[in-house]
């Protein structure tokens, strides 16, 4: 593994360090008549005490520097040094020459001193660096200083008041004293390269670099024990090399790194709030600043400005088949593809959800923002690049002109979305804001709130559509289609509350309420004796992704009462894009027994690969197929081609929207085993239901008679 300018710079120093010492060595006898023409007394003591000034140095970037980002190393290690500085003080004072120095007890204070600066310098190098790195608050600093410095004045009192010293046991115990010390110097390398042997930043082998000039230094040291010696200032030396290398690291890893964490913390904070995290894009925060200035631009020089509002297709159709992460991705693609678009990038804005926005200043007219609107919409027509393959989506535009369609903020967002809503009624489309737009979002609003109470109160009923085998025209099933009563509007068509159920999430409630009263009605027809018949309920997608579904259909049969293989479920073909849960679920409802069809097969995510995989029993081929079958012959061969591909599949085809009996007996030649429409009867209350049923009866009872 090739290695960084640190980890050279690193390796370099312990060969610089290892150099100097052996020719230190080497030339011993040489340094030492060069050396002896000074004070080496005067000369120590200076050079301890500049030891002393970067040991208070660390004390003071510990105490008074970047407070607000004080950690525990760097509490701790100011704390270490503030008592390494103090003893590394003593023990300069009061060698020879010095005026702490007493002829009675000699060299051994000052000895003493060194040995207490080397081993608590060394073990707290090893534990500061091992333990975690927590932020503290600012006034743990006197918890750990003032116990320092108690620490040292005892220490200190002890060693001055001892009055007789054995040289020759200090003598013996030096050996010992050293290897303990470059042990722990060791140890501390290690510790620090294993912590971070995935990343070594440069900072933290600083500190490493320090501690290889410290562990020299003991080496040094340990020839002998003798203060002033030429020896022992090299060993200061040598100490002073690794405290400066020391104060660089402790600074950078401990001091610049977590300011400089800070500010890109800070900046980020700053950036996600006024950026959307999943895309880039500027969020509504500063969607609405940038629109406020926008305004004060336009009114300014009486200019124009257009908010396009666009909203993505069906997204939550998509986010409920494919998944979560799917749809991200997919935003993200909107996203991109809607700043390539823009002629200012920085006004692309996502507002939440499927929602973007695009604001287009400085247009000339009304026709310039047309134009826009429309080229927006047409974005959508090449495919997203979502993985490995392509995604066809649509997208819808609502559109608001200021101050022609608002002149205050509020409005003119309200007013695109009233817009863009509009346009999503025919999808694919862009609308711009006009005033009966109002009256019309007013009128869905009302419309949501008395779906609420509708279910409550039994406006909603089910109507039935029989479903006729063709080579024997009899009556072998019908469809339990949704039916909503108003009382002050009279008939809702589905189309105008299905979608808004699917957009609010009460399809959930109100489609168990169907499933229940269409098994309900079934069993209670079976049990008038009525022939045995399928009854066809439809499964929305947000139903069909619900993972209890299983349980919820096997709860609903138990309590009607209906055997399984009489309830007949309808899915469309999205549930298809998701092929793992769609497999996985419809095994589930398979293992219960009832029966499953894909609804206007032909128009969604149809494949040969999944109709093999999934286990179903029937494909209802759609009505726009059926409508033209006599006139059409592409719609002919699509109707021709399906029965074929069900019959080898093993699988039953009804043909949806047959209103004539032309259509019934082409259907009839393909092999087409059953049709519904209005050529057989619309859909109808229960209680007409059953004249279909008594029609039937009479139809078997006069074919027996005439055979």
């Amino acid at each position: 593994m090739a290695m960084n300018r640190a980890e050279m710079k690193t390796a370099w120093t312990v060969i610089v360090a290892v150099a100097v010492f052996l020719c230190i060595r080497l030339l011993n006898g040489w340094l030492e008549r060069i050396l002896s023409h000074l004070n080496q007394e005067a000369a120590h003591a200076i050079l301890e005490s500049f030891a002393a000034t970067a040991c208070f140095s660390l004390l003071v970037m510990g105490w008074l520097v970047f407070v607000p980002t004080l950690c525990m190393q760097r509490l701790m290690t100011a704390a270490l040094f503030t008592g390494v500085g103090l003893f590394d003080l003593l023990h300069s004072l009061s060698g020879p020459g010095m005026p702490m120095f007493r002829e009675a007890t000699g060299e051994a204070p000052s000895v003493m001193l060194e040995w207490i600066s080397q081993t608590i310098g060394a073990i707290g190098l090893l534990v500061v660096f091992s333990l975690r790195n927590p932020i503290v608050k600012p006034r743990a600093r006197l918890y750990a200083i003032i116990p320092v410095v108690m620490t040292v004045m005892i220490v200190s009192l002890i060693v001055f008041r001892t009055e007789s010293w054995n040289e020759a046991a200090l003598e013996r115990l030096a050996p010992y004293q050293s290897a303990f010390t470059l042990m722990l110097y060791a140890a501390a390398v290690c510790v620090l390269l294993f912590r971070h042997r995935i990343e070594r930043p440069a900072a933290m082998l600083t500190i490493v670099q320090a501690i290889i000039w410290l562990f020299f230094a003991k080496i040094e040291d340990s020839f002998g024990i003798k203060v002033g010696e030429m020896h022992d200032l090299l060993v200061v030396a040598f100490k002073l090399i690794g405290y400066s290398f020391l104060l660089k690291g402790i600074y950078l890893v401990l001091i610049e790194e977590p300011y400089r964490r800070q500010k890109k913390n800070e900046a980020k904070v700053k950036y996600l709030a006024f950026h959307d995290e999943l895309t880039g894009l500027p969020n509504r925060r500063l969607f609405s600043e940038r629109v406020k200035a926008e305004m004060a631009h336009a009114q300014h020089g009486n200019g124009k400005f257009a908010l396009l509002w666009l909203d993505v297709d069906r997204f939550k159709t998509i986010n409920d088949s494919m998944g979560h992460s799917f749809g991200d991705r997919l935003l993200a693609a909107v996203a991109e593809r809607l700043s390539k678009f823009a002629e200012k990038p920085e006004n692309v804005f996502r507002l939440g959800g499927d929602e973007f926005a695009l604001l287009v200043g400085d247009i000339a007219d009304e026709g310039e923002a047309e134009s826009i609107a429309r080229k927006l919409v047409d974005l959508f027509g090449q495919p997203f690049k979502v993985g490995p393959s392509g995604f066809h989506i649509t997208g819808s535009v609502g559109m608001a002109l200021f101050p022609d369609d608002g002149n205050t903020l509020d409005l003119l967002l309200q007013n695109a979305d009233i817009a863009m809503y509009n346009a999503k009624e025919s999808r694919n489309s862009w609308k711009r804001y006009e005033k009966k737009m109002n009256l019309k979002a007013k009128e869905k609003l009302l419309l949501e709130n008395d779906l609420r109470i509708a279910l409550e109160l039994d406006q909603f009923y089910l109507a039935y559509q029989p479903l006729v085998d063709l080579e024997h025209e009899h009556l072998v099933g019908a469809e339990a289609l949704l039916r909503w009563s108003h009382p002050e509007r009279g008939e809702i068509s589905p189309a105008d509350f299905i979608p808004l159920c699917e957009e609010n999430g009460f399809i959930l409630p109100l489609g168990e309420w169907v499933l229940r009263q269409a098994c309900m009605q079934m069993k209670m027809w079976q049990d008038q004796g009525f022939p045995p018949i399928v009854m066809s309920v439809n499964l929305s997608i947000r139903q069909f992704r619900q993972h209890d579904l299983s349980e919820r259909i096997g709860n609903v049969l138990k309590e009607t009462g209906l055997e399984p293989q009489w309830l007949e479920l309808e899915i469309t073909e999205s549930i298809m894009a998701d092929v793992a849960f769609a497999t996985s679920m419809l095994e589930k409802l398979k293992k219960i027994g009832v029966r499953i069809s894909i609804d206007d097969f032909g128009t969604g995510y149809s494949s040969l690969y999944y109709l093999k995989r999934f286990p179903i029993d029937k494909l209802k081929i759609d009505r726009s197929f059926v409508n033209d079958v006599l006139t059409d012959r592409n719609d002919a061969a699509i109707v021709s081609g399906i029965s074929a591909m069900a019959r080898n599949l093993n699988l039953k085809v009804t043909a949806e929207g047959v209103e004539s009996a032309g259509q019934a007996a082409f259907l009839k030649e393909q092999k087409c085993q059953e049709a519904q429409g209005y050529y057989y009867s619309r859909p109808v209350p229960a209680d007409r239901f059953e004249a279909l049923f008594e029609a039937e009866r009479n139809k078997a009872v006069r074919g027996a008679a005439s055979s």
